[in-house]
Formats: C-alpha cells, structure tokens, sequence
C-alpha cells in the first residue's frame, strides 16, 4: 500500500533527524507524518493508526516492516 511505503519513509527520516540531533528534520517529518495520518486515516491499518497517534515511531516501522517482510 502505497501510504504505508510513505509512512516508513517519513518516520526513517524522522529517525535519522533525530539521530542527528536536527530537530528542522525531526518536526518536518512529525509534521508530515501528521498530515498524512489525517489525510488517509480511512486508509490506515488500526494498529499503526494507533502507533502513530501515541507517536509510537519505532514500533509503528517494525510492524510496517513485519507486514512487508522488509
């Protein structure tokens, strides 16, 4: 799914921004990531919904990663 692969991408980001202590790239990210989450909720699977809504990062990627075998 598409908005999946979008998701992962913007939290890795947002990993790697805060890794890096760029907080620029840490609130585009969340900012992103917010957006997309109100955008397409109808879309988004329950339980990563409720990862991101408790900003849950980590384990919201690991279960987009389980379900994509990545």
């Amino acid at each position: 799914m598409r908005i999946e692969i979008e998701i992962a991408e913007l939290i890795r980001s947002l990993l790697t921004a805060s890794a890096n202590g760029d907080s620029e790239g840490v609130l585009n990210a969340t900012l992103a990531l917010d957006s997309l989450k109100r955008e397409h909720s109808s879309e988004i699977d329950g339980h990563l919904n409720h990862f991101l809504q408790n900003r849950s990062y980590q384990k919201a990627l690991a279960f987009l990663q389980s379900k994509s075998g990545a």
